[in-house]
């Protein structure tokens, strides 16, 4: 069960961050709020998910997610520059994160 609260929390970052941006320096109260709330909950999951997780390897992993899936997500969505360099550091950080999590036992 934590691997899956830990893989919400780290979809959780993601969203603060779509929030985030549309709240345009939270001069947009509404997708501020949303947004603050959304870290929230993917704190909270996170330390949900450090009751069998060790703290340094959750953590990477929710970091790792957010990283990954924030940079996906302005290539795809925002228009961001889509290099081959980019989605190798990408690849870069999702081995990492696996790796850390085959390690951790």
């Amino acid at each position: 069960m934590s691997i899956l609260y830990l893989m919400i929390a780290g979809a959780c970052e993601l969203g603060f961050i779509i929030f985030l941006k549309k709240s345009d320096g939270f001069k947009k109260k509404k997708e501020g709020i949303i947004s603050v709330v959304i870290m929230g909950l993917g704190l909270y999951l996170l330390s949900l998910a450090t009751r069998t997780i060790p703290i340094g390897v959750a953590y990477a992993i929710w970091t790792g997610i957010g990283a990954s899936s924030t940079v996906l997500w302005g290539m795809f969505f925002l228009g961001e520059n889509r290099s081959w360099k980019k989605f190798l550091f990408v690849g870069m950080i999702i081995i990492g994160v696996i790796g850390l999590k085959l390690t951790s036992h």
